[in-house]
C-alpha cells in the first residue's frame, strides 16, 4: 500500500469513527463538489460507486437518498431500471449560498462594522432566532444577535426583527465575539482538521506537481472527504474579521492547506468523473465556469 493510500484509508476510518455516520452529509457533499458544477444531476450508479469506495455500503447509501429526497434537497428521474438523481430549486439555492463559504481563501476583511438584530417578543421568537443563527448570527442575549458587516445589504426590518448597523472598537471586538459564537469549539475542530490533512499536504508537495500518478479514483475520494471535513467546520464559522478574532486562530492555516490539497487533486478527480460520471443524457456537461474560481485568493 503506497503512502497516499494510507493517507486516504486514514481519512476513510476517521469518517466511519463517526457516530452517527452521517452518509446523507457525505452525499451533499459529493452533489456540491462534483456534481452541482456538472449540471446537478448524476446517475445513481454513479453514487453508489463513490460511496462504496469511502467503505458505505449501497443499502445504506440507497436509504440516505430517500432521505435526501424526501427533505427535499434532491428529485428523482427513472428511465427504465436506471434512477438519475438531481438537485431541486432548494438544494440549488442552498448550495449556491454555501459555495462561497466554502470555497474561500483567506480572512475575512470586514469593515469594522456589526449587523445587530433585535427580536421582537411573542410568538415565534425562538424559531426567528434559529433562524437567525443558521443565517450566521450570533447571541449575544436571548433577543439581540450579531453578524459581522462584510458588505452585504442590511436585511429589511420588519415588527418581529430590527436590524441595525453598530461598532466596536477594535479591542472589543473580540471580546464580544467570544461572547457570540463558541470560537472554542470551532478552533479545535479547525486545529484537527491541520492535523489531519497535514500529512496529505506535505506528500503532495513532495510530488513536486508529478501528479499524473495519484490514481483517478483516490483523487476524487481524497478531493470529497477534504470538502466534507472542511464544510462541516466553514458553514458554522462567523467569517469574523481579524481584529475580532483569537490569537493564533486556525482557521485562516486550515483554509490555506485545503486550498493547496485541492489544487493539486481537483484535476485528476475530474478525470474520473469525465471517465465515469452519468446523466441522463449520458457524460457529464463542462464544467461550469465558477468550478475555476474555488480557492482563488481574495
Amino acid at each position: 500500500m503506497s503512502t497516499l493510500e494510507i493517507e486516504t484509508k486514514k481519512l476513510i476510518d476517521r469518517f466511519h469513527a463517526q457516530k452517527p455516520i452521517r452518509s446523507w452529509s457525505m452525499i451533499i457533499s459529493i452533489f456540491g463538489d462534483c456534481v452541482a458544477p456538472r449540471g446537478g444531476e448524476l446517475w445513481m450508479g454513479n453514487i453508489t460507486e463513490i460511496m462504496q469506495m469511502i467503505g458505505v455500503s449501497s443499502g445504506v447509501v440507497r436509504t440516505a437518498m430517500s432521505r435526501l429526497a424526501s427533505d427535499g434537497w434532491l428529485e428523482r428521474t427513472r428511465i427504465g431500471r436506471n434512477s438519475f438523481y438531481r438537485l431541486t430549486n432548494m438544494g440549488r439555492e442552498a448550495f449556491d449560498q454555501a459555495t462561497p463559504r466554502i470555497y474561500a481563501r483567506g480572512l475575512t476583511k470586514g469593515n469594522g462594522s456589526w449587523i445587530t438584530a433585535i427580536l421582537s417578543d411573542g410568538a415565534g421568537r425562538a424559531e426567528r432566532r434559529e433562524r437567525l443563527m443558521d443565517q450566521g448570527f450570533g447571541a449575544i442575549a436571548p433577543n439581540v444577535l450579531i453578524k459581522p458587516d462584510n458588505g452585504q445589504a442590511l436585511p429589511k426590518s420588519s415588527e418581529q426583527i430590527i436590524y441595525m448597523c453598530s461598532s466596536a472598537p477594535d479591542d472589543k471586538a473580540a471580546r464580544l465575539a467570544k461572547q457570540a459564537w463558541n470560537l472554542t469549539s470551532l478552533q479545535q475542530g479547525y486545529v484537527e482538521f491541520i492535523e489531519n490533512y497535514r500529512g496529505l499536504g506535505e506528500l503532495l508537495s513532495e510530488m513536486d506537481g508529478n501528479y499524473s500518478a495519484i490514481p483517478t479514483e483516490v483523487a476524487l475520494v481524497v478531493r470529497i472527504m477534504l470538502i466534507h471535513d472542511l464544510r462541516r467546520l466553514v458553514l458554522r464559522d462567523p467569517e469574523l474579521p481579524q481584529q475580532a478574532l483569537p490569537d493564533n486562530w486556525a482557521g485562516s492555516v486550515a483554509r490555506e492547506l485545503a486550498a493547496n490539497i485541492y489544487s493539486k487533486l481537483k484535476d485528476r478527480g475530474e478525470i474520473w468523473l469525465d471517465s465515469n460520471a452519468r446523466n441522463v443524457e449520458g457524460n457529464l456537461p463542462p464544467l461550469a465556469p465558477a468550478f475555476f474560481e474555488r480557492f482563488q485568493p481574495l
